[in-house]
């Protein structure tokens, strides 16, 4: 089923993101659309970039979703040895 996203305009005058590479405030926003309506979704880099950008090479996902989660934007956890992403 197809799930709605909506981008509130404080998110483009964030002072941490604004500043930021541009590509990080894109990872967090691809995020939301793989997680649940909880906002929780499962801690796989790997399958991150491909949902989020399938065609850029050479991207270091694991280091953007640990700038999001130093930053405070993503909360990553670890239950019953799975990981995931809140």
């Amino acid at each position: 089923m197809a799930r709605s996203r909506n981008i509130k305009p404080g998110l483009f005058k964030n002072e941490i993101l604004g500043v930021s590479d541009p590509l990080y405030t894109l990872a967090f926003q691809g995020l939301w659309l793989l997680a649940d309506r909880a906002g929780r979704l499962e801690d796989r880099p790997l399958r991150i970039k491909a949902e989020t950008f399938p065609y850029r090479d050479g991207l270091d996902i694991e280091r953007i979703l640990n700038w999001l989660e130093e930053e405070g934007f993503i909360l990553r956890y670890v239950v019953s040895g799975k990981r995931y992403i809140q």
